[in-house]
């Protein structure tokens, strides 16, 4: 066999490697992930901390100007 012989049915044979990973990849699992952890206990207080100490940095920052 010829040289481009030997290209064209590797060329065919990638292409084809593509379209099945195409295919796998868009008829996938289509299941939901969660992509946030589950908070935990505690976590709220933690936010609520960190805006009030915003707010503080904010109104000090307000003060020196």
């Amino acid at each position: 066999m010829a040289s481009t012989t030997v290209t064209s049915i590797v060329l065919i044979l990638f292409a084809l490697g593509v379209f099945a990973l195409t295919a796998y990849a868009w008829f996938g699992s289509w299941d939901l992930v969660v992509r946030r952890p589950v908070r935990t206990y505690g976590e709220d207080e933690v936010e609520v901390a960190v805006l009030q100490m915003r707010r503080a940095i904010e109104e000090y920052e307000r003060g020196h100007r």
